[in-house]
């Protein structure tokens, strides 16, 4: 079977250590990695062309997960050095093992891409059938039956039900497959309203049309439970970390990963007497790049004010309202101003629930309850968190690997009951606190 590949004119894959810069109009690469199964070929049909391949093992560092250590090219895989100047062919290229593989064209002449060519004119990726589908791994199998059966077993009629995750941080060869294969496999089993997710989709160190396509995959996965899904912006979302010229605008943002206009929003479900209110929280243009900005706390305030008094509120962000319940800010953009109409409507507000943290952590101090979730990729570091924060223990290959929560509300109750799916606690919100189960 042929697959379409992607390829971008200027771009190079550096023999030394396989990673891919900008500024070689002579050469078309792929920017995406692809995977390869033995059997697979890649085969050139235009003569005037010539490719090399750059491999890549299926091998994840310890030092993704247990430190704070981004991937490069947010690739859980390690490069085998195999692509050089002299290793460029015009031959058939098979492979022999399970590898994801990046490809470099150039013209046999040495001269410029024009940018009108077309990588699938030049070259082919075949692929061989698949014998049988892939089955879900047994241990995740175990994970979604034992999740779906709590929460069936407590799911009251006058409840909603809802997918709450954070900071999936996707990666080439990482656990987003695993992590979509079990949301998607619960909503078969169980009741869902919808999901949410609390922003940083992906590390937002690669380029635009890459991270596009990563944030494009995980919310076209989550949209196949056929529920809505509500996604906060997280500050890696604009595409800015560890210097990233090509970031997103607030606009392109937006478009991407709400499908608004407006970077916060809020949801009613009048039946329940609930609104969930969306927040915006990170601004890499502004001196103070965490916090609230005017725009943003005025809106809250009408959003506040406009809620009917028997009516409940869940506000959501990526970001907690107060700095003390974060480490990377020593000020938070309009903190004292947005604590200030919090507190006045505390009385409406079931919780405050933010992620970027990542660790758990319930905080009551402040008049409502205001809760940290852990990230949903498999990473347990324990630096940079504040005091009292739970970083769960996670591993591959097991339900650890895993961390997001089902999310069940009873606003007549003032109840938000918490399972969470692979490592962590479950918690409760009731009488206005919030508590571990």
């Amino acid at each position: 079977m042929r697959q379409s590949l992607t390829g971008q004119i200027g771009l190079k894959i550096r023999a030394g250590d396989g990673l891919q810069e900008l500024g070689h109009p002579e050469m078309l690469s792929t920017p995406f990695f692809y995977l390869a199964q033995p059997g697979d070929s890649l085969r050139l049909i235009n003569s005037e062309y010539k490719f090399n391949v750059a491999t890549y093992a299926s091998e994840v560092k310890n030092r993704w997960i247990y430190t704070y250590d981004y991937a490069p090219d947010a690739s859980w895989t390690v490069y085998r050095h195999d692509l050089s100047g002299d290793s460029y062919r015009q031959d058939d290229y098979f492979f022999t093992e399970r590898v994801y593989f990046r490809v470099c064209l150039r013209k046999m002449d040495g001269t410029d891409f024009e940018g009108s060519e077309d990588m699938n004119g030049i070259l082919f990726f075949d692929t061989a059938p698949e014998v049988s589908p892939i089955e879900m791994k047994q241990w995740l199998r175990s994970e979604v039956e034992r999740v779906s059966e709590r929460i069936m077993n407590i799911l009251g009629k006058n409840e909603l039900s809802f997918v709450l995750m954070t900071d999936t941080h996707y990666t080439v060869n990482g656990t987003w497959e695993d992590t979509a294969t079990a949301i998607q496999q619960l909503q078969k089993r169980i009741r869902l309203d919808g999901i949410i997710h609390l922003g940083d989709l992906t590390d937002g160190m690669v380029t635009r049309d890459v991270s596009r396509h990563y944030v494009e995959r995980i919310l076209s996965d989550l949209k196949k439970c056929e529920v809505p899904v509500w996604v906060t912006l997280g500050n890696h979302d604009t595409n800015y970390f560890r210097n990233n010229p090509d970031h997103f605008s607030l606009n392109e943002q937006c478009e991407l990963y709400l499908g608004t206009n407006s970077p916060r929003y809020s949801i009613d479900y009048d039946q329940y007497k609930l609104r969930l209110i969306f927040l915006d929280s990170f601004d890499p243009n502004e001196e103070l790049r965490y916090g609230y900005n005017q725009a943003c706390i005025r809106w809250l305030n009408i959003q506040m004010e406009c809620t009917p008094h028997d009516w409940k509120v869940i506000i959501f962000s990526h970001l907690t309202p107060i700095r003390r319940l974060q480490y990377w800010a020593k000020e938070l953009r309009g903190e004292d101003e947005l604590m200030e109409l919090l507190k006045k409507h505390a009385h409406k507000i079931l919780s405050f629930i933010n992620g970027h943290n990542h660790g758990d952590f319930l905080d009551n101090e402040e008049g409502f309850p205001i809760i940290s979730i852990v990230n949903s990729k498999c990473e347990e570091f324990t630096e940079y968190k504040p005091e009292g924060f739970l970083t769960p223990k996670r591993k591959l290959g097991e339900s650890s690997q895993e961390a997001f929560d089902m999310m069940l509300v009873n606003p007549e109750k003032r109840e938000i009951r918490f399972v969470r799916f692979g490592s962590g606690k479950d918690k409760i919100v009731a009488n206005g606190r919030a508590e571990w189960v």
